[in-house]
């Protein structure tokens, strides 16, 4: 059979593309498109390993030198351990999935160093069968999740906040999915009755404020004072980096109202 590199590379890459995405969906670190992409253009450039007359315990030093640098590349270097496993065992998955295939449908293939290469119409076959089976690997961990999101409704939270830890009573807002405009991180709400708690005010601290903007029912546009946390904790869920906008009302029972992002967070999230 005659490799053809194009092919080759475009294989893993949209392969490595699905991969990511669901190591994404089971972690809750969901890459930005333009890492999505370096990911993915990575995982078709480790593809030309196939090339490479190695020995084995080499072969796979590399092989998983290159899974740590797609993962770190598409998820960066936080918990890199574990989102760098998690890849890995998906392509473990994978791969055994397609040699599955190819045997049943007996159709040819090249494998060495850990790569296989198939023609393009089997390829479609088989990509045709891994976005249904990424489809229903979707679903069936938003089916888990769901089924919990009651349970994880109400609650104390812990705000981080230059290495000083405040609590308050919180809500997750199912219709919360504000977000900070240039980073893109989650941004939650703290009333007014919250905010007098606190030692500071928003402009106390411009190097971590900033400008949110916001649309909401009856609003074409707005926008709150806000500042950057370190850190915060909700039930088992933890994500730096969250933004807290002060809201110029109150909550009733409540002080803070989540992002649904603590909602949202990957299956495997804590683990």
């Amino acid at each position: 059979m005659v490799i053809y590199g194009e092919y080759l590379f475009l294989e893993n890459f949209i392969v490595g593309m699905l991969l990511i995405m669901l190591t994404g969906k089971l972690t809750g670190y969901r890459p930005r498109m333009s890492r999505l992409i370096l990911g993915a253009g990575l995982c078709g450039l480790s593809g030309f390993i196939i090339f490479l007359p190695l020995p084995g315990a080499l072969s796979a030093v590399i092989r998983i030198a290159a899974g740590f640098l797609c993962a770190a590349s598409a998820f960066g270097f936080k918990e890199l351990f574990k989102t760098t496993g998690i890849f890995m065992a998906l392509t473990f998955l994978s791969g055994g999935a397609v040699l599955a295939l190819l045997l049943w449908q007996q159709q040819p293939a090249v494998s060495h160093q850990g790569i296989i290469y198939i023609d393009v119409i089997t390829y479609f076959k088989l990509l045709c069968v891994g976005t249904l089976a990424f489809g229903i690997t979707y679903w069936f961990v938003k089916l888990i999740r769901s089924r919990n999101m009651d349970m994880n409704m109400k609650g104390k939270v812990c705000l981080i906040i230059d290495g000083k830890s405040y609590q308050f009573r919180a809500f997750v807002d199912s219709g919360n999915s504000l977000r900070e405009p240039m980073t893109g991180k989650p941004v939650i709400l703290i009333d007014e009755k919250g905010a007098a708690k606190l030692p500071f005010a928003a402009s106390d601290m411009p190097a971590r404020y900033r400008i949110i903007p916001y649309k909401a029912v009856g609003t074409d546009s707005g926008s709150l004072d806000g500042i950057r946390t370190d850190r915060i904790i909700f039930g088992n869920h933890q994500i730096e980096g969250v933004y807290m906008a002060f809201y110029r009302g109150t909550f009733g029972d409540f002080e803070v109202l989540m992002n649904k992002e603590f909602l949202e967070g990957g299956l495997l999230q804590n683990v």
